[in-house]
């Protein structure tokens, strides 16, 4: 679904008819309950539930542009529902059910909830004007529930970030019973602005996410100051020079989010521990062409084209050296390319809402 973003784009016959293919059967292979799966494997026709967050989401955003299916899109969007379990008006997720299906974004994650976003407004699109304006209201409102709870506005404090977990009211030093409050220290990027990657219980992410900062850009949760800061804290973290690397800093042994699990794969600058996914390189350049830095666009598009040539449409590649590391010839690296050039060519975010 993110390689069909630009995708569409191509006069090929045989890649317009494989997006439609992929969008008609997950679409089959759906849960009773409305989930998609995160993919079906083509020989076997078996559904693969398990990283289960966000293939829904981009089901809905990618058959929106291919083909519309309103009342689908609604039955799946209807499942997302139920997965605001603390009625907080975020989704929440188990860890590594997302496309870092390898990586310890759990609970609220901002990934997440900005392309619940981003989904509500593409369905939006699609569907009549009654449930049209029901689905832009339900976007806003968890677009204010994103900036009231994952945006962290670089003093120090933690507590505003899950305050809403404790039990028992008072204030924000001690409960209604005279007990302090717990709170864990903020130990990394203490003094910038930026969105956090997650909410858990009585903890927060500290790394800066680039695919949740990006889409909160492009989903229309962050505003003009807040995409300033966001682009400007990516230069400054160097996530730009490639573009673009998925997180900093990486996550090392010892610190409270490293996993035994990361083994090689996820060692600090590979895979999802900060490693450069060219297809994040277009998501950069389409939120540097939604917050009106044209002349950045250009550049970081000329940066990718050069990735991508190094690579040949590489999966990853390494966070620090630029060495290839992935699988090459990724759809959705190429597709992210042809969405990031419809971007610098027109000056607009290539899609219709």
């Amino acid at each position: 679904m993110i390689a069909a973003l630009g995708g569409r784009f191509a006069p090929d016959e045989q890649i317009q008819s494989s997006l439609c293919a992929s969008v008609s059967l997950l679409k089959s292979h759906r849960s009773p309950t409305g989930a998609i799966p995160n993919n079906v494997d083509c020989a076997t026709l078996q559904p693969n539930f398990r990283a289960y967050a966000d293939g829904g989401l981009w089901w809905v955003v990618g058959s929106s542009l291919l083909a519309p299916d309103p009342d689908t899109a609604c039955h799946v969007l209807r499942w997302y529902e139920f997965q605001d379990v603390d009625q907080s008006g975020l989704l929440s997720m188990q860890e590594s059910s997302d496309w870092q299906d390898l990586f310890c974004t759990r609970g609220q994650g901002l990934y997440l909830n900005c392309l619940y976003v981003l989904a509500l407004r593409a369905a939006a699109g699609i569907c009549p004007p009654e449930r049209s304006a029901e689905l832009r209201n339900r976007a806003e409102a968890i677009a204010q529930c994103i900036n009231a709870r994952l945006w962290y506005q670089g003093d120090g404090n933690l507590l505003p970030h899950f305050a809403h977990q404790f039990s028992t009211p008072g204030n924000a030093e001690h409960d209604s019973l005279g007990r302090r409050r717990w709170r864990p220290d903020k130990r990394q990027l203490v003094t910038e602005r930026y969105y956090l990657p997650y909410v858990a219980f009585r903890e927060a992410g500290e790394w800066f996410d680039s695919f949740g900062n990006l889409l909160a850009i492009l989903a229309g949760v962050a505003d003009a100051r807040q995409s300033g800061i966001v682009l400007d804290l990516m230069a400054r973290l160097a996530l730009d020079t490639w573009p673009v690397a998925s997180l900093a800093p990486v996550v090392q042994p010892g610190d409270r989010d490293w996993r035994d699990y990361y083994d090689t794969l996820n060692r600090p600058y590979r895979y999802h521990n900060g490693g450069v996914w060219p297809f994040l390189g277009g998501f950069y350049v389409a939120a540097l062409v939604k917050a009106g830095q044209h002349e950045a666009a250009a550049k970081a598009f000329r940066d990718l084209t050069d990735l991508n040539e190094r690579g040949q449409f590489n999966e990853w590649h390494h966070g620090e050296t630029g060495e290839p590391m992935g699988v090459r010839d990724q759809a959705w690296s190429a597709g992210m390319y042809l969405f990031a050039a419809e971007c610098v060519r027109t000056g607009r975010v290539a899609w219709p809402w």
